[in-house]
C-alpha cells in the first residue's frame, strides 16, 4: 500500500477483497477464467503488475497490480467491495 501511495483507511477493504479472490494465496490460479494472483487479475490486466505476468509469484507486486486495478476501476476499495458483495466479483 505504501509503495502505491494508498491510505491505510483502505486496508480492511483491500484485505477483504483479497480474501474473497484468493484467500491470500500468492499466484493463485483460476484456470477456468485465466485469472491469476492474489486479486485474480484477468490477462488484459496483467500489465497492471509492475513486471506484468512476471510479477506472479511475488506477493508485493501482485498486491500492487490488484491495488492498481481496484483503484483505477472503482476509485476506492470500499466501492469495489460493494460491487463484489452485490455480484460476487469485482
Amino acid at each position: 500500500m505504501a509503495v502505491e501511495g494508498v491510505a491505510l483507511t483502505q486496508f480492511n477493504d483491500l484485505l477483504w477483497l483479497m480474501a474473497q479472490e484468493s484467500g491470500g494465496m500468492v499466484d493463485a490460479r483460476n484456470e477456468k477464467l485465466c485469472a491469476r494472483g492474489m486479486y485474480q487479475l484477468l490477462p488484459p490486466q496483467y500489465e497492471l503488475n509492475p513486471n506484468g505476468e512476471k510479477s506472479f509469484g511475488n506477493a508485493v507486486e501482485e498486491c500492487q497490480g490488484g491495488i492498481r486495478y481496484i483503484l483505477g476501476r472503482y476509485h476506492t476499495a470500499a466501492s469495489a467491495r460493494l460491487v463484489w458483495e452485490a455480484n460476487h466479483w469485482c
